[in-house]
C-alpha cells in the first residue's frame, strides 16, 4: 500500500488491513466435526466399553453418530452434537476434531513517522482430520476478497504471481501438508500396534487399557510415510505419581522423573524383543 510521512496518512495502512483481515479470520472458526477415521474417536468407543465414569451422555450420543457430510460447505452447517460435547472438555480436546488456526507472526512498517508499505502475517492451522489444506486457503481467500474490494487492492490468492503494490497476495507455505495418514490399529491380528498394546500392559499391567488416540503437535512421521504405515507418536514411559499429561513441555524447567525415564528404558527393551518374535500378518 501506498507509504509516505504519518503526517499525511492514508485512512488505512497495510497494518489497519492485516489487522482487519486477522480479526475477520479470527471471528469464523472452522466446525468442529469428528470423522470416521478420526482416531480419537475410536479413543471415545473404548472409553465408553472400558472406563467405569465415562460420561453418560458422550455414550449416549455415541451410539447415534453419523458420519459429518463429505462436502466441507455441508460440514459447516452440520452440528456433531458428539464432538461439540466432547468440546467442552477443553482447547487440548477440540483440537483434536476442528482444524485450528492461529495467527502468530507478524511483520510491517519500519518507523513510527513512516506509512508501513508492506504488512505480513503468518498463520497457522493443524488440519483436522477429514479436511484438507485447500479448505483453509478457500475460507482464507474469501476473507481476504471482501476486504480487498472493500479498500481497491488487488487480490492474488495462492497463484504462483510475484507480489504487486497495491495487493493482498497469500501463500501457502512451502512446507504445507495434508492430514498425515491414519496408522491401522487392529488387535486382532498380530500387528504392530496389537503388540504395541501387550508390550504396554506387559510393564504396566494387565488391567492396562490401551487405547488409539490423536495428537494436536505436528512431528517428523512424514519422513516416514512413504516407508511404512505403521506409525505411532507414543511416549512409553509413565510415572503414576508424578506424571500429569505433558506437564511442563516446551516450557521452563521440562522434564521427566527417573521413574518416567526407567519406565521408558524397560519398554523399548520389551519392544524391540517383541517385535523381533513376532511373526507379522
Amino acid at each position: 500500500m501506498p507509504g509516505g510521512h504519518s503526517s499525511i496518512p492514508s485512512d488505512h495502512t497495510s497494518i489497519g488491513v492485516a489487522a482487519e483481515i486477522i480479526q475477520a479470520v479470527e471471528l469464523e472458526q472452522y466446525p468442529t466435526f469428528l470423522a470416521d477415521n478420526n482416531p480419537y474417536l475410536g479413543q471415545l468407543y473404548c472409553g465408553t466399553e472400558h472406563a467405569p465414569n465415562f460420561p453418560k451422555k458422550l455414550s449416549q450420543l455415541l451410539a447415534t453418530h453419523v458420519s459429518p457430510p463429505v462436502c466441507p460447505a455441508m460440514r459447516m452447517k452440520h452440528k456433531d452434537a458428539l464432538a461439540l460435547e466432547a468440546a467442552k472438555a477443553g482447547p487440548g480436546t477440540r483440537y483434536l476434531m476442528q482444524t485450528s488456526q492461529a495467527v502468530d507472526v507478524i511483520n510491517g512498517g519500519v518507523k513510527t513517522n513512516a506509512l508501513p508499505e508492506r504488512t505480513e502475517i503468518t498463520i497457522n492451522h493443524r488440519i483436522n482430520v477429514g479436511s484438507t489444506p485447500q479448505e483453509a486457503w478457500y475460507k482464507i481467500s474469501k476473507i481476504a476478497e471482501k476486504i480487498a474490494k472493500k479498500h481497491n487492492l488487488t487480490l492474488q490468492a495462492f497463484t504462483p504471481a510475484k507480489e504487486i503494490p497495491n495487493s493482498i497476495t497469500l501463500r501457502a507455505s512451502k512446507t504445507t501438508l495434508p492430514v498425515a495418514p491414519i496408522s491401522p490399529t487392529l488387535t486382532n491380528i498380530t500387528s504392530p500396534y496389537s503388540i504395541l498394546a501387550a508390550t504396554t500392559r506387559a510393564l504396566y499391567g494387565e488391567d492396562t487399557i490401551v487405547a488409539p488416540g490423536i495428537m494436536t503437535g505436528n512431528t517428523d512421521t512424514r519422513y516416514y510415510w512413504a516407508l511404512t504405515k505403521h506409525i505411532f507418536r507414543f511416549g512409553p514411559g509413565y510415572d503414576a505419581e508424578l506424571d500429569n499429561g505433558l506437564g511442563n513441555i516446551h516450557t521452563v524447567d521440562e522434564k521427566v522423573s527417573v521413574t518416567n525415564h526407567v519406565n521408558a528404558v524397560k519398554w523399548f527393551w520389551l519392544f524391540v524383543g517383541n517385535m523381533d518374535a513376532a511373526e507379522l500378518e
